[in-house]
């Protein structure tokens, strides 16, 4: 804007004051755009915690919207420094004998020592070792020693050739200079037991290659075994998935002739939690929405909505279960319209009927926490009610600042036109002062003017 440099010369008008007092008159419109705008950004940001609210209430009706999301077990083991059990969500409920007579292991085999110098190979140009992981012929790395390679060298190739079929080779250096070449599968079982061939001039003799494993030659004992209720068992792996539906037996140490117990049981404690947050969330989401009524969002709808699309969730009974509503596993709402759950009684009704209580919660388009995460997911969507809301009001703002910048030009006309007129206001003010001085003097001069 113009600076109002000084007051009148010619009259002494105090135009810096007077035109100052003019413009605050001039900006009181700007100043309601900007109150305008600092009330829509606080609506904004009264959005962005109704949003925060709304997220927390939705991650609360996740863990209960889904009969698998209720499926939570427990697995233990009388002995887990033998074996251990990982449960699914469709595990098989109940306690089992197991005897871990041996772990499975991955195949291992090492050559000969020999010196860091010494090289295989290198006399005819199909010179080669040949390493088969497995029974599949497909499944083999060929060693090219058409020329002379040591034995670091051969580990190199066999680690870095891209169509390794699954095998590992490893240095190990003793003393004065020697080493081995150590082979292991990658993988555990007899199905990846290693095979190795020779081609050329190259003799499996020139290695010497012995198996590392205690299995004395019969392969099949790189199987793990296991007696599960007696019944004997052999599997490739120490993680066992497909014995016991939906349990993984971790195998951890052999202790053949020793059985020991794992239960698979409801893990009821983590249900209690999940419905307890589902209290807490439907708790946060009402007090937020007290706030924010009567605060920066008194007169909006959304929030009315909101609340009564969850009470109307709510008040309509699940179908298709045991249970019908909330009531029954102890959720209720209080006098100050907050939710309680009674511990002992939800625990009472999973003991009952766990589905029951499932389906209560999760069935498809039935249950609460399923319709309640679908409302919550609608509003939370692009271009949902938060985000829509977010939208309009942010268009809003955009627009008063637009008309800021535009009124702000024009005050800066306005104060220009006044300064422009108060200044030839004070010098034709100053030309008339002179001029009646002027004449003053000579009226005093006239004959006679001094006479009394």
């Amino acid at each position: 804007m113009p600076t109002i440099s000084a007051t009148g010369v010619g009259s002494g008008l105090d135009i810096r004051s007077i035109v100052s007092q003019l413009m605050e008159i001039e900006r009181q419109p700007l100043e309601r755009l900007q109150r305008k705008q600092s009330l829509l950004e606080a609506q904004i940001s009264a959005y962005g915690q109704l949003s925060s609210t709304l997220s927390n209430f939705q991650t609360a009706m996740e863990k209960l919207s889904s009969v698998s999301a209720l499926k939570v077990f427990n697995g233990t083991s009388s002995n887990a420094d033998v074996v251990n059990v990982t449960p699914s969500s469709d595990a098989d409920l109940g306690s089992f004998g197991i005897e871990v007579v041996r772990l499975a292991e991955n195949h291992k085999m090492a050559s000969k020592e020999v010196l860091d110098s010494d090289t295989f190979g290198g006399r005819r140009r199909n010179d080669a070792l040949n390493i088969q992981v497995g029974s599949d012929a497909a499944n083999t790395i060929s060693v090219d020693l058409s020329t002379a390679k040591t034995l670091s060298e051969i580990r190199t190739a066999i680690n870095e050739d891209p169509n390794n079929p699954g095998v590992t080779a490893t240095i190990i250096n003793g003393d004065n200079n020697r080493q081995k070449l150590v082979l292991t599968a990658d993988d555990s079982g007899a199905d990846n037991a290693l095979s190795l061939s020779t081609s050329g001039r190259v003799r499996l003799s020139d290695f010497d290659f012995q198996t590392v494993n205690d299995i004395g030659g019969d392969t099949s004992l790189l199987d793990a075994e296991l007696n599960v209720d007696g019944y004997s068992i052999t599997r490739p792996s120490n993680n066992i998935s497909d014995v016991i539906s939906g349990v993984t037996l971790n195998l951890v140490s052999a202790d053949p002739g020793n059985t020991h117990n794992v239960s698979i049981e409801r893990d009821l404690a983590a249900v209690q939690e999940a419905v307890q947050a589902f209290a807490d969330a439907f708790n946060e989401l009402r007090a937020s929405i007290k706030t924010l009524r009567s605060g920066e969002l008194e007169a909006d709808s959304s929030l009315l909505s909101i609340e009564r699309q969850v009470l109307s969730v709510l008040n309509n009974p699940a179908v298709g279960g045991s249970y019908g509503v909330l009531f029954e596993v102890g959720l209720s709402i209080q006098k100050d319209g907050t939710m309680s759950l009674d511990n002992s009684k939800l625990e009472a009704a999973m003991r009952a009927d766990f589905d029951g209580v499932a389906q209560l919660f999760a069935a498809e388009g039935q249950g609460f926490a399923n319709r309640l995460e679908t409302l919550a997911d609608g509003w939370l969507a692009s271009g949902g009610l938060i985000e829509s809301r977010q939208d309009g009001l942010k268009a809003r703002v955009d627009d008063l600042l637009d008309r800021q910048i535009a009124f702000e030009r024009n005050l800066e006309i306005v104060e220009s036109r006044y300064l422009a007129q108060f200044t030839a206001l004070d010098a034709l003010v100053g030309q008339l002062q002179g001029t009646g001085q002027f004449l003053t003097n000579q009226l005093a001069q006239l004959p006679g003017a001094n006479q009394g």
